[in-house]
């Protein structure tokens, strides 16, 4: 999904750059080249994961019940409890 995002993006600019000599035109280009830009630089150093709403309101709710029981969640599972946390809170 976040790939064909990616290659709409680049689709547009490419045709945005095909009519470049409208003013209107140049504007949308750098936009798009900007979108692009902004993309690459978020995904950069990041796994995009898919992950229906209910599996993860799953996996959020056993870590927390986890931690609750006084069992210390290995640091990189806790951030992972707190990034699912986020997402459900705030989706993107």
């Amino acid at each position: 999904m976040l790939s064909d995002f990616r290659a709409f993006l680049d689709s547009e600019l490419k045709l945005l750059g095909n009519a470049s000599h409208h003013a209107y035109s140049f504007g949308q280009a750098n936009m798009a080249k900007r979108a692009l830009e902004r993309y690459d630089a978020e995904v950069a150093d990041r796994v995009p994961i898919l992950i229906a709403t209910d599996i993860a309101k799953a996996a959020l709710a056993a870590l927390e019940r986890t931690s609750a029981h006084d069992l210390a969640l290995d640091p990189a599972l806790a951030h992972l409890r707190d990034l699912l946390h986020a997402g459900l809170i705030a989706p993107a």
